[in-house]
């Protein structure tokens, strides 16, 4: 039975919950798949899409361990510590004290009930293999089945290759990456036993595998941005080579993605033509744009392929604030951007405690007026080919690539940006990465883990410094500061993985 418990963790039971269409379809009911179109249904529930790294309140201690965010006295000592907060391993990641998570609790990053990773995968598995089991097909039936296990292949690959670093240490190309991180299941018999942990660089060789596998059978255009289509194959296998350094291979994938685009405008929203729907309420009008009405939607014009980020990144009534390094990064006049989503507001305010009250601050305010994703947005993807061309000395097209992403980001008539030196460009290009992705989820998380590969560049940090009420706490990145360990409830009924129970005190 305790066999049978923990193999929920991997295992095939998740197909038979309740699976609906993304986003407004009628649910299908209760599923055991049979037919292509029975599996390929698999692709449209939500456990898909929702909780990729983040806990059960849309969270992230990831988002914590970098250098986006900040905590004030009052929100540490009330907010997380004297309210009993659920998710107080945000606080405990952002002073870097271990062990971050309760270990003898379920990760929410690897699985909880039916949502984390493995459950997660546990849909892309059974569609792979489910498929490819049917013995006898329609032309029709072929195709399709064709389109949706390259695109459960898609999914699977960015789970793993994401979890790799964030269970692991950064990938360092050149070397061996020995490191044992995750297991790589593609398995849905749940009697079979559990895989052993694979090395870092065997989970990287088996993601290309699957992206190539699957990039001649993904769709020019899919039906949800949840599902993959041919440009976010390209983008995966650019962001794939972000991290393995192949920078000419970034540019070239980051190229054909972005060529699929038709034009800018197709995938860009103007932010010169946005506006508020009450201008008076700037913290709580929505966003309007005058392009189209789906801005705040999974399907807007920018999103190319969707997965769920922090909700509330950022934000001071939801325990912590933009970091000073990351206001100071903005061009406050011309930066629509800082003048749409960074707003000065009412700050964290208790009774208890003894009182505390952070006065007015600057909140992030992006994810309430415009959906963002931790998957592939369409700024993202130009911002891969901008630094594939920059870490390749074009530094001619990556400053036009710069220019073209600031044109729908800035004032109209803010003078265009001019080349510098390689690093001055690079420099460039990073920080308009991190000034356009998500404050929260693990994109600048992974970021950080790997700039360190560059060392003594004016972009690369070894470590990150916190500061509250006048106290210093310091991680370094290239460290288990910076790695997730499994849970002590996943260990105990894998001991051949032989790591430790962690035993220091919660």
């Amino acid at each position: 039975m305790t066999k049978l418990k923990y193999s929920i963790y991997f295992a095939a039971v998740f197909m038979m919950s309740s699976c609906k269409r993304y986003l407004d379809v009628k649910p299908k009911g209760k599923l055991i798949p049979s037919s292509v179109t029975d599996y390929d249904h698999l692709l449209d529930n939500t456990s898909t899409v929702e909780l990729n790294f983040l806990d059960g309140n849309k969270g992230s201690l990831l988002a914590n361990l970098g250098d986006n965010l900040e905590l004030t006295e009052g929100q540490v000592k009330v907010g997380f510590i004297l309210s009993s907060h659920p998710n107080i391993e945000r606080y405990y990641a952002h002073i870097f004290r271990q062990p971050y998570k309760n270990p003898n609790l379920d990760d929410q990053f690897w699985s909880s009930g039916s949502q984390g990773m493995y459950p997660q995968i546990s849909y892309f598995n059974n569609v792979i293999e489910g498929i490819r089991s049917i013995g006898q097909k329609s032309p029709e039936e072929e195709v399709v089945g064709k389109i949706s296990v390259a695109q459960a292949l898609i999914g699977r690959a960015w789970c793993y290759f994401n979890a790799n670093m964030i269970y692991g240490p950064v990938y360092k190309p050149g070397t061996a990456n020995s490191t044992k991180t995750i297991p790589y299941l593609v398995d849905v018999d749940i009697n079979k036993p559990i895989p052993n942990l694979s090395t870092s660089e065997e989970v990287v060789t088996r993601v290309l595998n699957d992206l190539h596998e699957a990039l001649p059978n993904l769709p020019e255009r899919s039906t949800w941005p949840s599902r993959a289509n041919r440009a976010t194959g390209h983008a995966m296998l650019a962001y794939y080579h972000l991290f393995t350094q192949k920078f000419d291979s970034v540019a070239y994938y980051a190229n054909l993605a972005w060529s699929s685009a038709g034009s800018p405008a197709a995938v860009l929203y103007d932010y010169n033509k946005l506006k508020l729907a009450d201008p008076a309420r700037p913290t709580t009008s929505l966003l309007i744009s005058s392009q189209d009405a789906y801005t705040n939607v999974v399907n807007s014009r920018e999103m190319l392929f969707y997965r769920a980020t922090e909700k509330d990144a950022g934000m001071g009534a939801s325990l912590s604030y933009p970091s000073a390094e990351l206001i100071a990064l903005y061009d406050q006049a011309n930066d629509l951007r800082f003048s749409f989503f960074y707003l000065n507001s009412a700050g964290y305010k208790t009774t208890q405690g003894g009182g505390y009250d952070d006065g007015m601050r600057i909140s992030n305010y992006r994810f309430r007026k415009m959906k963002m994703t931790d998957g592939f947005s369409w700024p993202e993807i130009l911002l891969m080919r901008a630094e594939g061309y920059a870490r390749t000395n074009k530094l001619d097209l990556a400053i036009k690539d710069l220019n073209t992403l600031r044109q729908y980001r800035f004032k109209t008539g803010t003078p265009p940006l001019i080349a510098g030196t390689q690093d001055e460009v690079i420099k460039m290009v990073l920080e308009e990465r991190r000034r356009e992705l998500p404050i929260g989820g693990f994109k600048r998380f992974l970021d950080l883990k790997r700039f360190t590969l560059d060392n003594g560049k004016p972009w690369s940090k070894a470590q990150i410094t916190h500061k509250i009420a006048g106290q210093t706490y310091t991680g370094t990145i290239d460290s288990k500061d910076f790695i997730v360990p499994i849970t002590n409830v996943v260990l105990r009924f894998n001991p051949n993985w032989g790591i430790p129970l962690e035993t220091r005190p919660y």
